[in-house]
Order: C-alpha cells, then sequence, then structure tokens
C-alpha cells in the first residue's frame, strides 16, 4: 500500500546509495536537554506538503543512524521526519565516564527532552498532524509522554514497546542498585564480537541487522553497551509510573507485539491495552506473527506488514 524499501532493494548498492544520500541530507544540530546534557537531533522536512509530520522515538542503544531506511521511507510517503538520541546514547551526551554505560539520572529527562524538540523544532513547522512512532524504551518514553501532553500527537504506532522487563528482573535489581553506575549482570561495554548475527535475538533480516551495525561502526561515537543497574531501576519505576496513569491519555494508539519477542515483556503489553480499554481509550493492539524485537528493521513480510498498519491508523486521525 505505500512505498517501502525491499531487502532485495538494499541490496543494489545504488539504491543503499540513495538511502545514505537522502539521511545525509537532513538538518542536524544540538540542544541542551535538562541537566545540561547536549542532545542530538536530525530533522527532514518536506520541500512542498508539509501537512503531515512523524516523530520518532528510538530504543535503547540507538541513535538516528539506524532508522537511515525508515526515515527514507516515511519521506518518500509525503511525511517529514524528526528524530532525536536519547540522552546517554547516539551522539547526545553521556552522563557517566564509561561512554559505553546504559545510564539514565531520571527517567523524567527523556521525556522532557522529547518535549523541549517538539515544541522548539516541531511545533514551528506548523504540521497540521503530527503522529508519534515509538519503538522499545522509546515506547516507554513516547507512552509517558502521551499520558503527559495528551494532546500534542493525533496518534502514535508503538513498536515492541518497553512497558515491562522480563518477569523477576524488577525485584532483582531493587536488591542489586548501587548508588554508583555499575554493568547489571550479563551486561559489558560495546564489543563487536557480540554482534553476529546468527547471536541475535532482534530480527530474521540479516541485511537490515548488517546495515545497522555497519552504521554504528562508521560512527562509533553513537555505540552504547549495556545497561547499568541504575537504568533498569528507573525504568521498572517507570513502569509503575505508566500503568497508573492510563487515565490521562487522550491520544489513539496503537501498540504491536512481536510474536518471538525475547527483549520486552509482551504480557505487560496485554496488561496495559486491556486497561486502556476499560477506561475507554482508542486504541488497537496488533501481534505481528514470525517477527522479533525488532520490528522496523524485520524481514520484509513482518516490517511491511507492521508499517502498513501504522500508516493506515495514521491515515484514520
Amino acid at each position: 500500500m505505500y512505498h517501502l524499501t525491499t531487502e532485495n532493494q538494499l541490496e543494489n548498492e545504488d539504491y543503499s546509495k540513495r538511502i545514505e544520500a537522502f539521511y545525509a541530507s537532513g538538518k542536524n544540530g544540538f540542544f541542551t536537554g535538562k541537566a545540561n546534557i547536549d542532545i542530538y537531533y536530525k530533522t527532514f522536512i518536506q520541500t512542498e506538503d508539509r501537512t503531515q509530520a512523524i516523530h520518532i522515538s528510538s530504543g535503547r542503544t540507538e541513535a538516528a543512524i539506524k532508522y537511515k531506511e525508515l526515515v527514507f521511507d516515511l519521506y518518500q510517503n509525503g511525511y517529514s521526519v524528526y528524530i532525536h538520541d536519547h540522552r546517554g546514547q547516539g551522539l547526545s551526551g553521556r552522563m557517566t565516564k564509561d561512554r559505553d554505560m546504559g545510564y539514565v539520572d531520571t527517567f523524567q529527562f527523556y521525556v522532557d527532552d522529547m518535549k523541549q524538540f517538539y515544541e522548539g523544532w516541531i511545533v514551528p513547522n506548523k504540521h497540521e498532524k503530527v503522529f508519534l512512532m515509538a519503538h522499545s524504551m522509546g515506547g516507554a518514553i513516547g507512552m509517558t509522554y502521551l499520558e503527559q501532553y495528551p494532546f500534542d500527537y493525533k496518534s502514535a504506532a508503538f513498536s515492541s514497546p518497553m512497558l515491562g522487563l522480563p518477569s523477576g528482573t524488577c525485584g532483582a535489581v531493587k536488591l542489586l542498585v548501587t548508588k554508583e553506575p555499575k554493568y547489571a549482570i550479563g551486561n559489558h561495554k560495546y564489543n563487536d564480537e557480540a554482534v553476529s548475527f546468527k547471536r541475535n535475538q532482534l530480527t530474521g533480516s540479516e541485511i537490515r541487522y548488517n546495515r545497522m551495525n555497519q552504521a554504528f561502526r562508521a560512527e562509533p561515537t553513537a555505540r552504547l553497551g549495556g545497561a547499568t543497574y541504575q537504568w533498569v531501576h528507573k525504568s521498572c519505576e517507570q513502569f509503575e509510573y505508566l500503568n497508573s496513569h492510563i487515565s490521562n491519555i487522550q491520544t489513539p494508539f496503537i501498540l504491536f507485539s512481536a510474536e518471538h519477542e525475547q527483549i520486552v515483556e509482551p504480557k505487560a503489553h496485554e496488561r496495559f491495552v486491556e486497561k486502556a480499554k476499560v477506561l475507554g481509550k482508542i486504541c488497537e493492539a496488533y501481534l505481528v506473527e514470525g517477527a522479533q524485537h525488532e520490528l522496523l528493521i524485520e524481514e520484509d513480510e513482518q516490517r511491511m506488514e507492521t508499517i502498513n498498519q501504522m500508516l493506515q491508523f495514521f491515515e484514520k486521525y
């Protein structure tokens, strides 16, 4: 239904160069977020029809450079696109001496940065409709945003949102968290050898997985390693906030879960949507069969299904 890139096209060198050239053409810069942290952003504004725009909220460890293909596709379908790197990752400023540490001091600051970007860079362009597209950790940030600012977006789409972590994680972290940033058990500095496709639990698309890692190899300062106990603890606290403020949401949203999810807790999706529906919220739940966590860089069938449904949902509002 929409102009979406295929894996075969990505294998074509000339086509890949088109994506790279388009991404390079976007405007970028920094603004100062909460607690004086520099926040990196990139914008792709339609030259003629600026009616519709999409704001992307990315996941943990991610950066705008991961989303080159998606940004390209959304722009080809008539949307202006805005994306910023969350504090502590990508090209944004870090809060620890070890740049590889996945850390956040205050989860609310993610939301505050997002609001600042929205007001300072999206609102001035006077789009008639602005939509939110959020993935994983960006989903927890984005859903909090909807609870605090219920009228900024016309509608929102969530890809594998982090509304909960695997069973037992939050309870264990309460006992292990310390004042000083420390890698959570099983987490460590970024390691190129640990990102082979065969070991990955994110996507079945080898070419998209490899493109993502190539982007980070080309921009090593954007890479991020494992999560700290502090980041996990702050995230767990945010789940409690999210589930206790659903009544504030006024934005219609659609939530996508992957059938073979191994990163976030799918049951948290079910609980959240069920409660939202009881409260009379306009929302839909969608299960993507055969998919892993990274719905937006999955194999063609799952990726196209997800993006098609997202854009159809946006068209309703």
